[in-house]
């Protein structure tokens, strides 16, 4: 069997060679594309499929090219870890597709009982660290907020984040031939993007009502919740009339991810033989992956992989306001 080794690449380490060239392909990270148009069939729906799916998978192709199955997860959810099994030994996929990228592909191999533990101990002084680990203050300080949210919600739980990805990866391991397919923008690009969109005032706005907002306690029960798209809409809606500048972090974040998704799930069928390919993401792509698989093209994505203010400098003509006599 394959040696399967993963270091945390924001550490300076790397996916071990052997599953990259292998068993691993990271479709946003690579340096070059080709595109191939993909044709969906005439009508999406599960109940032609002819395998019993959970309700939070979406058929996204079946036909004679490919079968395309994406489940939508909440990242600290026992039952979505429980849901990949039950697909994977369903559609015996040939290919999994994740909602990660090289920076965070270390997840795949996290001590979910290490974890917790660290997350018992994270205080004060970690959350400093955090931010100093990280490249300007703004980056820094998300950063430390996103990692404090993580471990919060682990102790509240008791479980670590991810755990459907780690699922996945261990069931691609089980089946001969299956690939996985690191399918999400890296991160830093991400986090650049959301907050160039944003001015210093926005900025300010949201940095305060991250470090304000006192987060309601979770149970098993709630974070089930997440599974409703009009549950996680409503959510949506409240925090962006609370603070409208989440608008752009949303459409940087979401909107922006799903076009990256949707494109490294074309290049899944693409590249793979008589694809069976299974995406795991967060519950909350599935709608704009659905709206945008089959559709993207290189020119698309070329743009969402740079930081802003070079976006504006090379894509976006600047047009001059007239002058007002």
């Amino acid at each position: 069997m394959t040696s399967f080794t993963i270091v945390n690449r924001e550490k300076g380490g790397t996916i071990g060679e052997s599953m990259l060239q292998d068993r691993c392909c990271d479709v946003i990270g690579r340096t070059s594309f080709v595109i191939a148009p993909v044709t969906l069939p005439s009508r999406v729906c599960s109940y032609d499929f002819g395998l019993t799916l959970p309700s939070t998978a979406t058929v996204l192709q079946n036909d004679a090219a490919a079968k395309v199955v994406v489940l939508g997860t909440v990242h600290f959810s026992k039952k979505s870890v429980e849901e990949v099994s039950q697909i994977v030994h369903t559609l015996k996929p040939n290919a999994i597709l994740v909602e990660l990228c090289r920076q965070r592909v270390s997840l795949l191999e996290l001590d979910d009982k290490k974890f917790l533990e660290d997350a018992k101990k994270f205080d004060s002084k970690k959350f400093s660290q955090t931010m100093k680990e990280h490249k300007g203050v703004v980056s820094g300080m998300l950063h430390a907020m996103l990692l404090k949210t993580y471990a919060d919600l682990a102790k509240e739980l008791g479980v670590a984040p991810g755990g459907e990805f780690r699922r996945a990866y261990q069931e691609m391991k089980k089946i001969p031939g299956c690939k996985l397919f690191l399918g999400d923008r890296p991160i830093q690009i991400t986090i650049s993007r959301a907050f160039q969109s944003l001015n210093m005032i926005e900025i300010g706005q949201v940095l305060y009502h991250l470090s304000k907002t006192n987060q309601k306690p979770l149970d098993k029960l709630q974070i089930e919740k997440y599974k409703s798209k009009e549950f996680v809409q409503s959510q949506f809606d409240e925090i962006t009339r609370e603070v409208p500048a989440f608008k752009k972090i949303f459409h940087v974040f979401v909107d922006e991810r799903d076009r990256c998704l949707a494109y490294s799930l074309q290049e899944c069928v693409r590249t793979v033989q008589n694809p069976r390919v299974l995406a795991v993401v967060g519950i909350g792509h599935v709608n704009g992956i659905s709206r945008y698989y089959g559709k993207m093209r290189q020119e698309d994505i070329v743009p969402l992989l740079l930081r802003l203010q070079q976006t504006e400098r090379y894509f976006i003509p600047v047009q001059k306001k007239p002058v007002m006599s």
